[in-house]
């Protein structure tokens, strides 16, 4: 078995037991030594499964896997070549047989949404945990398994990395997964193969047409996860949104609803302050020390899955009490001597709710509010305009600056964002200067609001360029 499996359990199998979960019959009964798309990883009697994406084409190394004496899953026929349309669908189920099927070994829940997925699989990892289960967070930037916590270039991994971490999950005693889980991963196949226990939809706004084309191709990417639940699965879906309607006909599992207009988990809020919500939920009083009127829904999906999973509302109660929002996420900073908050909103419509906090906020304090934004390059342009239109609308002053240009350029991105502005904006591109430009001219009390990357460490221009993130860049001007 190559290192890269080693302590895994993965079987041994035989390649035409492993072709026969795909469809393909063989008589070729050789006992596989490694299953990857990564050709590195492969050595006689592997299996290499060529795929091809936007920057490479895994095809190329099929010669040189081949000389190693291993298989090629592609499709383009060869020697020592199992030929098949469309390898990229399949990769997932093949992963999920050769490691003996690990997702069924785990209560697997997965969150869905355009916002608020990060704080609804933290809420839940922290309450699950606390519960005494054995949790695996999966989500934007990070991974938490046991005490250890990496980097995740992606908000769903790949279908290698995800088949080995849950496989990894099993052996480590882990119960529970949690996982954030994007419209594009359920697009290329990443979590094909996998059956949830629990599906949850936050909301479902105007997101990714970069990649999905259409609002339509990216509400049916999103379905896609509810009809990856278990027989006996249960899907948890934001009544307030209009897209809950449609699907409610379209399930055939148990549906619970949340939200104010839910039959099953209605929201009565009671009352809002700078940090704290409270609302009655159930015939249950629910107050928790997170900001803004939209996290009571986040919350309220969280304790909806807890529920499901015979948590005892004494314990979620209790633990709304002390519930913390991911770092990142409507982070104050500081309180003196002005108010600063760091968030991840980075689409139109997170941008307004937290923005719509902030202001209410504000006019209760007699106080200005500043927001600090950009837009990712290579992403959907046309929210910019409407992004800009938002930020002059809550806040007295908007500057304007990078974040994530990639390989577009970042005065083309700025001047589509302004764009949509009042004329009152200002731009600075490098972001720590228009951090500094924002404090340097506050008012004592002034609300700050910087948006976009929450606790990301990099500015991607061209390459991923680690800086200081926002939090930090704040905390350094106060010394």
């Amino acid at each position: 078995m190559n290192k890269a499996q080693s302590g895994s359990t993965a079987r041994r199998r035989r390649l035409n037991e492993l072709l026969r979960v795909i469809g393909i019959e063989t008589e070729d009964t050789t006992e596989l030594t490694a299953l990857s798309d990564r050709a590195q990883e492969i050595g006689r009697d592997g299996l290499f499964v060529a795929l091809r994406g936007d920057r490479t084409d895994g095809r190329q190394w099929a010669d040189a896997v081949r000389s190693r004496g291993g298989y090629v899953l592609s499709d383009q026929p060869g020697e020592r070549t199992i030929v098949h349309p469309d390898p990229r669908a399949v990769y997932p189920l093949l992963l999920q047989a050769y490691y003996d099927y690990p997702a069924l070994k785990l209560t697997m829940i997965g969150v869905t949404g355009t916002n608020g997925k990060s704080t609804v699989t933290q809420l839940l990892y922290d309450m699950l945990s606390g519960a005494g289960r054995r949790c695996c967070l999966i989500g934007t930037g990070r991974i938490v398994i046991g005490d250890e916590i990496r980097f995740s270039p992606n908000t769903t991994p790949d279908p290698l990395t995800l088949t080995r971490l849950l496989d990894e999950a099993v052996r480590r005693g882990i119960d529970t997964v949690i996982m954030e889980v994007s419209s594009q991963a359920l697009a290329m196949h990443r979590v094909d193969g996998l059956l949830f226990d629990l599906a949850v939809l936050t909301n479902l706004k105007q997101d990714h047409l970069d990649y999905h084309k259409t609002l339509k191709a990216y509400q049916r990417a999103k379905f896609m996860l509810f009809e990856k639940l278990k027989e006996k699965g249960t899907a948890i879906l934001n009544q307030d949104d209009p897209v809950t309607q449609r699907w409610l006909g379209q399930l055939h599992r148990p549906v619970f609803t949340y939200g104010r207009d839910s039959v099953n988990f209605r929201i009565h809020p009671v009352a809002e302050t700078l940090d704290s919500i409270t609302f009655d939920l159930n015939g249950h009083r629910v107050e928790a020390p997170l900001a803004g009127a939209f996290n009571m829904r986040n919350l309220t999906a969280a304790l909806a899955c807890g529920f499901a999973l015979d948590i005892p509302w004494a314990a979620m109660l209790e633990f709304a009490h002390h519930a913390a929002l991911p770092e990142g996420r409507m982070e104050i900073v500081c309180r003196q001597p002005v108010l600063a908050v760091v968030d991840y909103a980075h689409t139109a419509s997170a941008l307004e709710a937290m923005l719509k906090h902030w202001r209410k906020v504000a006019d209760g304090r007699h106080t200005r509010l500043s927001v600090v934004f950009g837009c990712g390059g290579d992403r959907e342009a046309d929210k910019r305009p409407l992004m800009g239109r938002i930020a002059c609308a809550y806040a007295d002053q908007v500057v304007l600056c990078d974040d994530n240009p990639r390989t577009e350029d970042p005065d083309r991105i700025l001047a589509q964002i302004a764009a949509g502005c009042d004329g009152s904006q200002k731009i600075i591109r490098d972001r720590a200067e228009a951090i500094k430009f924002v404090l340097d001219g506050a008012q004592t009390d002034d609300i700050i609001v910087v948006a976009g990357k929450g606790g990301e460490t990099s500015l991607i221009q061209d390459t991923a360029k680690t800086c200081p993130n926002d939090r930090l860049l704040i905390e350094r001007y106060f010394g």
